[in-house]
C-alpha cells in the first residue's frame, strides 16, 4: 500500500482523537476511570462499594487496566485509535488494493470514536483483534492467536468480533489446513480460559437489546449484503454482513451480557459500504446511495445523540462533587450507603467510591438491571422506592442539579421533588439537594444491635453485641476471609451475606488481596474442586 496513506490515516485518526479529547466528556470515562483507580490501588478480585459487591475486572476486562494504571488511559486509547487506523489500513490495501483509498481515511476518522463515546478498553481489544487479521492474511497463525488472546484479554466483546470476521474470512476460501487448525485450536483454548475465569468471578446481569436497534442493524445488514453482492471481490463484505445480522438476532433472542454492544460494529459500517460501493462502480446507484445514507446516519446519530451530554462537563470536574462531598464527610458513616440520582455520563461513579463512599449502584448497565430493575420503571411509585432504600440500606439521596441518565433519571428525581416519600431535605445548594432516609436500614441487621465501623474496597469490619445470626447486606462471595467472632459466613436466598457470630466483640470480613491467596482460601478450592460456591449457615449453627 502506498506510504502516505498509512501515515494519512494515523494522522487523521490522531486528529480526530485530540478533537474529541478537547470537546467531549466520554460516556463511558468514569468506569474506567475508576477500575484504574481499584487497580492503582490492588483492589483486583472485588469491590464493596458499587451494587453492595462485584467482581470489577473478570467480566469486563482482564488485561486492560493493569496498563492503565501504568501509562494511564488517554494515552493507551491514542495509542488503540491510531494502531486500529494503521492496521485497518494495511488489511484493507492488501486485500482490496486502491479501492481502499476512501474507506481507509474515513476510518481513520472513526477509529477516535472511543474517545467520545468512552470505550476505552474495547478500544484496545479492537486493536489487538484487528492485528490477530493482519497476522492471518500474512499466514502467521501463532502470533494471530497471541494477538487473539490480547484482545480477549483487553474485550471479550472485541474477541467476538473478531471470531464474526475470521469466519466471515474462512466463509469465503473454506481453508482446511494447519493454520486453521492452529488458530482454531488457540482460540478455542482461550474461549475455555475466559470461560473458567467467569465460573469463578461471575458478573451476572444482562444487556438490554431494544427491538428498534436489532431493526435498525439488520436492515442495514441487508443493505450491505445487497450492495456488496455486485461484485465477487465484495464477497468477504457480504458474508460479515449476514453473520452481523445473525448474531444480533441471536443475541436479542438470547439475553446476556452482549446485547446491544453487539452493535458497537457501527464504526466500520460506513467504510465497508463505501468500499462495496467502489467496488460495485456504485451501481445500482440508488441503492448504493441509499445504502451509503443509512450507514453514516447508523455510525454518527448515536454520537450526535451524545452531544448534550459532553457540552455539560461539570460533572467531570471534582469541583463540582466537592459541596457534597464536604456534607457527607460531616454526617455519613460506613454503615449505610449512598444514592445519587445518576447524572448523563454517570460520573458519580467514580467521585463517590473514590472518596470512599459506598454506592448502592455503580455505572455498570448490566448489573443496574439486574440490581436495581424497579428504578427503571416509568411509573416507580413511592412504596417501591422506599423499599429499595432500605434493601440497599441508604441514608442518603443525593440529587443533582445537572443533565440525568435520561434511562430511569428524571423518573427518580420526579419522585423525590413530588415530596411523596416522606424523604427529608438535608442539604441544599444551586447545584445539590440531598434528601435523608428517615430510620435508614443499616448494612447489617440482625437478633442484636450490630454496626460497620469500616467498609472499604475489599474489607468490612464491625462489631456485634451478642451471638446470633445478621444479615449483611453485601453480596456474597465464596472467596470471603472472616476472623473474629465470626463463626459462619453463608448466603442468603436474596444473594446477601449471613453472618453467624460466635460471640459479643469484633468481626473482620476481607477479600485476598493477591491471587497467592486466593488460591490459599477454602471458597476457592471448594468452587475449583466442583464444589458449589453458594453456602448455607446451618440453623444451629450459633
Amino acid at each position: 500500500m502506498p506510504r502516505r496513506e498509512l501515515v494519512l490515516s494515523g494522522a487523521l485518526a490522531l486528529l480526530a482523537g485530540a478533537i474529541c479529547v478537547a470537546i467531549a466528556s466520554p460516556e463511558d470515562a468514569p468506569v474506567h476511570l475508576y477500575r484504574t483507580f481499584l487497580v492503582d490501588r490492588g483492589t483486583l478480585l472485588w469491590d464493596n462499594l458499587w451494587y453492595a459487591g462485584h467482581y470489577p475486572l473478570a467480566g469486563y476486562s482482564l488485561l486492560y487496566y493493569f496498563v492503565a494504571a501504568v501509562v494511564g488511559n488517554l494515552p493507551l486509547v491514542f495509542a488503540g485509535a491510531v494502531l486500529s487506523a494503521l492496521l485497518f489500513a494495511l488489511i484493507v490495501f492488501r486485500q482490496w488494493g486502491d479501492a481502499a483509498r476512501w474507506p481507509v481515511r474515513i476510518f481513520g476518522l472513526l477509529s477516535a470514536a472511543p474517545m467520545f463515546t468512552g470505550l476505552y478498553s474495547y478500544s484496545l481489544g479492537f486493536a489487538a483483534a484487528l492485528a490477530a487479521v493482519w497476522a492471518v492474511q500474512r499466514h502467521r497463525s501463532v502470533l494471530a492467536v497471541v494477538f487473539a488472546v490480547a484482545a480477549l484479554g483487553f474485550s471479550p466483546l472485541a474477541f467476538l468480533f473478531l471470531g464474526l470476521v475470521l469466519t466471515s474470512l474462512w466463509f469465503v476460501h473454506r481453508p482446511l489446513n494447519r493454520s486453521v487448525l492452529v488458530i482454531a485450536t488457540g482460540l478455542t483454548a482461550a474461549i475455555a480460559i475466559e470461560g473458567s475465569v467467569l465460573a469463578l468471578f461471575p458478573s451476572g446481569g444482562t444487556y438490554p437489546f431494544h427491538w428498534a436497534d436489532l431493526l435498525c442493524l439488520v436492515t442495514l445488514s441487508a443493505l450491505g449484503y445487497r450492495v456488496s453482492q455486485g461484485d465477487e471481490r465484495a464477497r468477504p463484505i457480504a458474508i460479515f454482513f449476514v453473520l452481523w445480522a445473525v448474531g444480533a438476532i441471536v443475541f436479542w433472542l438470547i439475553p446476556g451480557a452482549v446485547g446491544d454492544n453487539w452493535a458497537r460494529l457501527r464504526g466500520v459500517v460506513f467504510p465497508l459500504m463505501l468500499l462495496s460501493a467502489v467496488l460495485v462502480r456504485f451501481r445500482p446507484r440508488r441503492l448504493v446511495l441509499a445504502s451509503l445514507a443509512a450507514a453514516l446516519a447508523y455510525n454518527l446519530v448515536p454520537y450526535a445523540l451524545q452531544v448534550p451530554n459532553w457540552l455539560n462537563d461539570r460533572p467531570a470536574k471534582s469541583s463540582y462533587w466537592a459541596p457534597a462531598l464536604t456534607y457527607l464527610a460531616a454526617h455519613a458513616d460506613a454503615a449505610h450507603r449512598i444514592e445519587v440520582v445518576p447524572t448523563a455520563d454517570h460520573w458519580e461513579s467514580y467521585w463517590m467510591p473514590k472518596a470512599g463512599y459506598a454506592l448502592a449502584r455503580g455505572w455498570y448497565r448490566q448489573l443496574d438491571k439486574q440490581v436495581s430493575p424497579v428504578l427503571y420503571d416509568s411509573d416507580l411509585s413511592a412504596t417501591e422506592y422506599l423499599h429499595w432504600l432500605h434493601e440497599m440500606a441508604v441514608a442518603y439521596v443525593l440529587l443533582p442539579a445537572t443533565r440525568l441518565d435520561q434511562n430511569g433519571g428524571p423518573s427518580e428525581r420526579a419522585l423525590l421533588l413530588s415530596g411523596k416519600t416522606g424523604l427529608r431535605v438535608a442539604y441544599q445548594t444551586s447545584t445539590w439537594t440531598i434528601y435523608a432516609v428517615p430510620h435508614p436500614s443499616g448494612i447489617i441487621q440482625g437478633d442484636s444491635a450490630a454496626t460497620l465501623t469500616r467498609l472499604g474496597h475489599q474489607t468490612i469490619a464491625g462489631t456485634a453485641s451478642a451471638a446470633g445470626r445478621y444479615l449483611l447486606r453485601v453480596r456474597y462471595t465464596p472467596y470471603w476471609v472472616a476472623s473474629g467472632t465470626i463463626r459462619c459466613v453463608g448466603e442468603r436466598a436474596d444473594g446477601m451475606t449471613e453472618l453467624v457470630i460466635a460471640r459479643p466483640g469484633r468481626f473482620t470480613l476481607s477479600i485476598p488481596s493477591n491471587l497467592e491467596k486466593l488460591l490459599a482460601t477454602p471458597g476457592f478450592a471448594a468452587v475449583v474442586g466442583g464444589g458449589t460456591r453458594h453456602r448455607a449457615c446451618a440453623r444451629a449453627e450459633r
